[in-house]
């Protein structure tokens, strides 16, 4: 839950060690709600630019407890294991746009002498503590230009790809580099890094840049060697795979001086240190093609094991040398557990147990490692796995690990190695080759282009050779082998994406292209109406600068990082990227489920390494945006830089669409009072959590913009029609459906969902949003289940609003899987609270800013235990964040009622039947009247406002009550002149003669510049009967 507090809070100057405290802290109970779960305390406190040399504790004094009521004790003993005799507050310093934050999170109640007590109040104590030295990092980002290279090499000269699919030594020949259009092969450069999945954390020290030449080994007149990475390597006994795809890429060009192998220093040797001739082997056996979920980043093999629950594998090493150990991944997805015993060259070696499915589960996962060296054979080895029968389960993948001799077969003519973990340098590596024929390069050296190793014959079979980096990797081979070619696959324009300029914006397109027309006539669109410097870029170009031609999803966060170190001020730093094109959760489509389809049409997305779940599996797109060095491996906690949005589109015509709306809201085209309604929807049911939610929305909009019309709907207050099959509401079906032609600003919805429909009464469905038309459209906020899930094939409701053509939405933001109320209700008073700010020059916060620094501020502990630790990131925004989807910068001033100036705080009485002349004027922030505004205004008056009692259709424990202005009682259009207006009407006789104060809306255009105003009077009253007002005496 979100802190009581909601204070900003100055930036914490440092001394060392010595505390700091802020005030006393009073929690607001009426938001640390306990309902069905505990609520967490949270703080959002930025620090000072130092924040990197310090540690943070934070600690409660003075604090201040009253008991639980039953029901809240009731509560808490659900979730005792939360609780302990004293808070225990965790922290986590991120860091938003370079600047260092501060997360405070903790449950507010604990447990003493039996009961349950909430703290009401505290004293916040932080203490820095300064680092040691050895753990402080560099302030800066290496962002002075020597970190990025000014130009990539892909600038000049004529450029082919190549690519691989596994690791190895290659060859190049001269006749192959000849029909690759080479005039001069011995001319020819070799330049990347190949298909390794990029690394997550990005940091400083670490980080590479552009492509690097690779020297190649000349084996003969007509033949050239070089290492290549495939798409696999092994951390430790795990293996990691690119998710992203099936082909490792590299670039040859032609001229100039190619570089040459260098030959590294001989290093004396020390047998005190360690003699190396053996080195942890690995065999494999992986099919990806079956998904229980769609979603997540994981695929398993395709044999189903319901329809024969044994199977048998069969795997092989080479020159092993024992201890052999077998990893068994497994999964299954049935409702009850499974099991699969796994035996080894026919004896039994292990159990596997999984357990079944539950909610929002679609599949299940155990994998273990087991000794199997006494079980030996030679070096064939036969796994048969048996699962129980009947289930549905499948092979994740069998992995062989074994201790093996450094050793050059003649099968493939190199061994790839690297001393085990934690050896001494120097280290001395014992190799059994044919000397006079064996080549020892070391490939994998930081910034490196590589080198040859001295090799020293140790007798007519074996060498020697002695380094002083033995965790790198080296290669032995044989220079007389005949190795494979890589594959040829085309040309690459000339590019240089590094000479990029600094932006606001980044459009990424599909590879194919297809969308670059309709990327640039929105990116024109920017320049014009808002004054946005936006970037085109195809996702091709950014994969060959940024990960060696290879499709990665980090390739987009790299070059987005590189633009943003670079920036010397946050003005110049990017904040938005749109990512123009639809994705797939199988980003390789190597599923039946994709396979038809073609990656050059897609761009790619970052998935969840959980891949059964409906709650845990996440695609997120905030990962782009996590640009701060050290970020990349913590989501829940990390906060990301940008605003993210993406259109889920294919095709020119879907593209144009979206683009088109864009266009029009930007141009103001179809403005008018539309824009200055907010409709808030809540659904019934659930002891009326979602209505009550959704008038948190509402009460915070309408208070924090008065100006704007909000609109309640709540599905109880209207009768609901029950039949034997279902009940339905087809009066809010029929209001939302008009609405969604005539138009509104905002359309916020609170409730349940799935793909197909609004709550469980089918209020709305997935038809009423391809099919609505109109061109007033909305931004819609769902905080709901499952309405988006754009990373799949499933028709939606978040995307079939946004694709409607001649309707629907102008953007969406919402869920992309199942979701929890609690948090959804954070997110959405945090988002909205964004979309309708300012930033500290006054302009108007965009979209994508919202959608930032909503999850900014929710704040979540990894060691929280919480079944919402993904909730934030389902969140998405489909649409163009960079979008101001806010309230207008101009005022309407109501000056006087009746002849009453109201600047005198009067409130004047209004009385039915009243004529009544208004009169006011426009005015900018700093209260200057805008006198060359010519226009339109738009003016409803409310009656006073009333309690609504719901109907209690979902049988609560008590109905649902809500404060509103139910009676709109007229609606006129007047002139703007001068930026005055002046109007009479007539009050009607059907006001609720309450005598309590009514409210005007007005809404103002200017014809001509297209600027919008909006404003609000409530100092007057409603009541009584006007004199000149005939009484009615005629009877019925």
């Amino acid at each position: 839950m979100m802190s009581g507090v909601g204070r900003a809070m100055a930036a914490f100057p440092h001394g060392g060690g010595r505390d700091i405290s802020t005030d006393f802290t009073r929690l607001d109970w009426n938001e640390l709600r306990i309902d069905s779960v505990l609520p967490r305390y949270t703080e959002v406190i930025p620090l000072e630019s130092d924040y990197r040399n310090y540690d943070y504790a934070v600690s409660l004094e003075y604090p201040e407890y009253v008991p639980l009521t039953r029901d809240e004790s009731m509560v808490a003993e659900r979730f005792d294991s939360l609780v302990d005799d004293h808070i225990s507050v965790s922290t986590f310093v991120g860091v938003q746009r370079k600047v260092g934050v501060l997360d405070i999170s903790f449950v507010p109640i604990i447990r003493k002498g039996g009961k349950y007590l909430k703290l009401i109040s505290a004293r916040v104590t932080i203490t820095p503590t300064p680092k040691p030295a050895s753990r402080r990092k560099s302030q800066t980002t290496g962002g002075s230009g020597t970190r990025y290279a000014a130009h990539s090499v892909l600038k000049d000269g004529r450029w082919v790809k190549i690519s691989v699919t596994e690791d190895g030594v290659y060859a190049l020949t001269r006749a192959r580099l000849r029909r690759m259009g080479f005039a001069d092969p011995d001319k020819v450069r070799l330049y990347g890094y190949g298909g390794y999945r990029q690394k997550e954390l990005i940091q400083a020290d670490s980080d590479y840049d552009d492509l690097q030449e690779i020297p190649l080994y000349r084996q003969d007149d007509d033949t050239w060697l070089f290492w290549a990475n495939g798409l696999v390597y092994w951390d430790g006994n795990t293996r990691v795979f690119n998710e992203y795809a099936t082909q490792s890429c590299y670039f040859l060009t032609e001229g100039g001086t190619p570089a040459t192998l260098e030959t590294l220093p001989t290093v004396a040797a020390s047998p005190s240190k360690g003699q190396v001739s053996t080195f942890t082997g690995h065999t494999l056996y992986e099919r990806d093609e079956f998904a229980w979920f769609s979603g997540g980043r994981n695929l398993y093999d395709g044999t189903n094991y319901a329809s024969g629950n044994s199977h048998t594998y069969t795997l092989s090493t080479t020159d092993s040398d024992g201890d052999e150990r077998l990893t068994v991944a497994f999964t299954a997805g049935h409702k009850k557990p499974t099991q699969v015993q796994a035996s080894v060259n026919g004896h039994d070696v292990a159990t596997l147990s999984m357990s079944g499915l539950s909610e929002y589960t679609y599949g299940t996962g155990a994998a273990g490692t087991y000794d199997v060296g006494a079980h030996s054979t030679g070096s064939v080895w036969s796994v048969r796995l048996t699962s129980t029968a009947g289930h549905d389960a499948r092979l994740d993948y069998l992995a062989l690990h074994y201790r093996r001799r450094i050793s050059v077969p003649s099968s493939s003519g190199y061994v790839a190695f690297s001393a085990p973990s934690g050896q001494q340098s120097p280290c001395t590596f014992t190799v059994k080759c044919a000397p006079a024929s064996t080549r020892l390069l070391r490939v994998d050296a930081a910034r490196s282009r590589g080198a040859l190793v001295e090799l020293v014959a140790a007798g007519d079979q074996t060498a020697t050779a002695t380094v002083d980096a033995p965790s790198a990797r080296y290669v032995a081979f044989d220079t007389s082998h005949s190795f494979p070619e890589p594959a040829y696959q085309g040309e690459v324009a000339n590019q240089d994406l590094h000479a990029t300029d600094s932006l606001d914006m980044v459009i990424i397109v599909p590879s194919s292209g297809k969308l670059l027309g309709e990327a640039q006539r929105l990116a024109d669109a920017h320049a014009r109406y808002d004054g946005l410097r936006v970037g085109v870029f195809r996702a091709d170009q950014i994969y060959n600068e940024f990960s060696s031609g290879t499709p990665d999803a980090t390739a987009y966060r790299r070059f987005m990082k590189m633009l943003y170190d670079r920036a010397t001020t946050d003005a110049r730093a990017p904040r938005y990227l749109l990512l123009m094109g639809d994705c797939a959760w199988d980003n390789r489509m190597l599923s039946t489920t994709w396979k038809s389809h073609s990656a050059d049409d897609y761009l790619l997305c970052y998935e969840s390494e959980n891949s059964f779940s409906d709650t845990r599996c996440y695609v997120m797109e905030d990962y782009f945006g996590l640009l701060d060095d050290g970020e990349g491996v913590s989501p829940i906690l990390e906060k990301t830089d940008l605003g993210v949005g993406r259109f889920p589109v294919t095709t020119q015509a879907e593209a144009r669409a979206m683009v088109d709306k864009c266009i029009a809201f930007m141009s103001r085209s179809n403005a008018g009072a539309w824009k200055n309604l907010v409709f808030v929807l809540g659904d019934d049911g659930d002891q009326n959590s979602h209505m009550s939610s959704a008038d948190e929305v509402a009460e915070q909009v309408r208070l924090g913009c008065p100006g704007t019309e909000v609109h309640k709907v709540y599905w109880d207050a209207y009768q609901r029609v029950s039949t034997i099959k279902s009940n339905t509401y087809p009066e809010i079906t029929s209001l939302l459906r008009r609405q969604m032609g005539e138009g509104a600003l905002v359309m916020n919805y609170t409730g349940h969902a799935a793909t197909y429909c609004l709550s469980h009464e089918f209020v709305l469905q997935t038809e009423d949003f391809s099919s609505a038309r109109g061109q007033n459209l909305p931004l819609w906020v769902t905080a709901a289940c499952d309405v988006m899930p754009f990373d799949g094939q499933t028709a939606n409701i978040g995307e079939q609003a946004v694709l409607n053509a001649q309707g629907g939405a102008l953007a969406f933001y919402g869920t992309t899987r199942t979701v929890y109320s609690t948090q959804n209700l954070l997110m959405n008073k945090y988002f909205m609270k964004y979309l309708f700010s300012r930033d500290s020059q006054g302009n108007p916060l965009r979209v994508g800013d919202a959608v930032r620094l909503a999850k900014m501020n929710i704040v979540m502990q990894e060691s929280s235990r919480s079944q919402y630790l993904e909730n934030k990131l389902h969140y998405a925004l489909l649409g163009d964040p960079a979008l101001a989807v806010t309230q207008p910068s101009l005022r309407v001033v109501l000056d006087s009622i009746a002849g009453v100036p109201l600047a005198s705080g009067a409130s004047v009485p209004l009385r039915a039947g009243q004529r009544v002349k208004l009169a006011g004027h426009v005015q900018d922030a700093g209260n200057n009247e805008v006198r060359d505004f010519q226009g339109v205004l738009t003016s409803r008056l409310f009656d006073s406002q009333v309690t609504v009692t719901c109907r209690n259709n979902a049988g609560a424990k008590s109905p649902f009550t809500y404060k509103d202005r139910t009676s709109v009682l007229f609606v006129s259009q007047d002139s703007v002149r001068g930026g005055r207006f002046s109007l009479e009407t007539v009050i009607p006789v059907d006001i609720s003669y309450s005598n309590a104060s009514g409210r005007f809306v007005f809404y103002a255009i200017d014809m001509g510049t297209r600027r919008e105003a909006n404003g609000y009077c409530e100092q007057f009253t409603l009541g009584g009967v006007d004199g000149e007002l005939d009484a009615d005496t005629i009877g019925p």
